[in-house]
This record gives structure tokens, C-alpha cells and sequence, in this order.
């Protein structure tokens, strides 16, 4: 069956059906090359078919769904990762303040001793070297620490009584410290500041009430009321103490508070955000009289 023609020469006027495509044929009847309008058809036709196709505007909306999803994924993986730096910095500052209160900065550093009353029965002096560890200063003021002291059956829920201060007499007989600088007890004997005493005092108008350094004497024991100060030698002059400080807890014991043979001596010091110091000390069976005793 003989196709229809889809091609005319513009010589001759001689039509014919072809299949070519090239831009150019040659007529059959005239020989003449003349432009191949069937492809330029084919053309129109494909750009037709696409215009009205919908499969490229369903790509382009593809395309603008995925760069959301990318977008919205980016935003929330920076959420994450930020959450994330912050919850690893909030559990470092808890791991650190857990490990400060489950420690204490301060430490026995040396030999206890205990001074034993004139008729060497009981103890009235108890004398404690300490030391910061770890931190560059422990507070010691007395709005920072607790000590608790047991002695025998007798508690005392605070007998601390802050830093020892250096004083001195007047010509009146009134007791003075001298200034802000704590009592520094390098080349003393222990007698030479033992037995502590209150004094209220006014300095630059504003009244001060701390403990200063005392004598003790044969006699001091009677005068001796139940407490516990902490002398810093190589001090700066506040109420702490730094890691190139040492420090001597001195626990004193009224005439009714002493502690006789095999007592059993219980001090627990409560720093500021720090755990408890636990001390525990037992009176020896037998001791000289009038003297210190060191406590293994």
C-alpha cells in the first residue's frame, strides 16, 4: 500500500513520502535537494509532547522537596550536636562538684598530740597538724566549717570557734589582737598558744569577735572552756589555708569535759561542699602527768 506523501518539491511540485532524516533530500523526479520539512515536524511534535507533559514539573517539585528535607535535616542535626556540647558540659561541671563533695580538701599532716592534766588522769589539750590537699586553699572561717566533737558520752554539735588571732595586753589589762593577721606559731611551744581566750574587741569601728592566743600554766586547766580554733603558721593573713600553710587544730577541754584514760575521742570536720574528715582518737591507758603525749 503506497504511504501517503508527507513531502512536496518547491521545483517540480513533485510529491513523495520519505523516511529521512536528514535536514536535506533530493527530489525523485527533479533531482533537486530541497529542505526536509518532516523532521522540523517531528520536532514540533517531541517539544508538543513535552509542553504538555506534567513529568517535569513533578521533577522540579521533587527537587524543591528534597532541598527542604535537607535543609530541615542540617537544622536539626546542628540542634542535636549543640544539645549534645551542652549536655557534655553540664556533666563535666556535675562529675566535678561530685568529686569535690565526695572528698575533702583537708588532711592529717603528722603526729597527734594530746597534753595530759597535772595529776596525769585525763587529757584537756588535744593538738591536730592539718594540711590542704589537692585545692589551693581550704576556707576555715567560722561561717564555713562545722566541727563536731564527742568526747566519751559528752557531744557538741559546733565547737568551732575560727582562725587564732595574735593579742596582746594593755597597760589597763585589757586583752587586744594586735591586727588581721592570723597567730603565727613557727618557733613556739605548743604552751605558748594552747589555751586560747575570747576577746571582743572594736578595730577601725567595727567590733571583732575572735579568739586569741593564751598561756597555758599549771593553773590554765581550770580556765581551759571547751572549743576548737585553728593556728596557721606561715599564714597571709585570712581565713584559709593554702596549700603552703600548715595548720594545727587545737581542741581545748573544760575541767568538766576532760578525757580520761581509754576515752574514745570522736571530731568530724565539715568543710564547705566537701565530704566530712572523720577523726577518731583513743586516750592511752597510762601517761605522765603535766605533759605531751604523742598519739599513734
Amino acid at each position: 500500500m503506497r504511504k501517503k506523501p508527507n513531502i512536496r518539491c518547491q521545483k517540480c511540485g513533485h510529491e513523495w513520502h520519505t523516511k529521512s532524516k536528514l535536514r536535506m533530500v533530493t527530489c525523485p523526479s527533479c533531482n533537486q535537494k530541497i529542505p526536509n520539512v518532516t523532521v522540523d515536524r517531528r520536532y514540533r511534535r517531541l517539544l508538543k509532547a513535552l509542553a504538555e507533559s506534567k513529568k517535569a514539573i513533578i521533577g522540579l517539585e521533587a527537587a524543591i522537596v528534597l532541598i527542604a528535607f535537607v535543609i530541615i535535616a542540617a537544622a536539626f542535626s546542628f540542634m542535636v550536636v549543640n544539645q549534645g556540647l551542652y549536655a557534655t558540659e553540664r556533666g563535666k561541671v556535675v562529675i566535678q562538684e561530685g568529686l569535690k563533695q565526695a572528698s575533702t580538701p583537708l588532711t592529717i599532716d603528722g603526729t597527734t598530740f594530746v597534753r595530759t592534766t597535772p595529776d596525769g588522769k585525763a587529757v584537756n589539750v588535744i593538738i591536730i597538724p592539718v594540711k590542704a590537699f589537692g585545692v589551693k586553699f581550704v576556707a576555715a572561717g567560722r561561717n564555713q566549717t562545722v566541727i563536731v566533737l564527742r568526747v566519751g558520752e559528752r557531744a557538741w554539735a559546733n565547737a568551732y570557734l575560727g582562725v587564732l588571732y595574735t593579742g596582746y595586753y594593755n597597760s589597763t589589762g585589757r586583752y587586744y589582737y594586735t591586727d588581721d593577721s592570723t597567730y603565727e606559731p613557727t618557733g613556739k611551744e605548743f604552751d605558748d598558744f594552747v589555751a586560747f581566750r575570747y576577746a571582743n574587741q572594736t578595730k577601725s569601728g567595727v567590733s571583732r569577735n575572735v579568739y586569741v592566743n593564751g598561756t597555758y600554766s599549771s593553773g590554765m586547766n581550770e580556765g581551759l572552756f571547751t572549743g576548737v580554733v585553728l593556728a596557721i603558721a606561715h599564714s597571709n593573713g585570712d581565713e584559709a589555708l593554702d596549700t603552703n600553710e600548715k595548720g594545727f587544730l587545737i581542741v581545748t577541754l573544760a575541767s568538766d569535759a576532760v578525757a580520761p584514760a581509754r576515752a574514745q575521742i570522736n571530731i568530724e570536720i565539715r568543710l564547705e561542699k566537701s565530704a566530712t574528715l572523720s577523726i577518731e582518737i583513743t586516750i592511752p591507758e597510762s601517761m605522765p602527768a603535766n605533759t605531751y603525749v604523742p598519739i599513734i
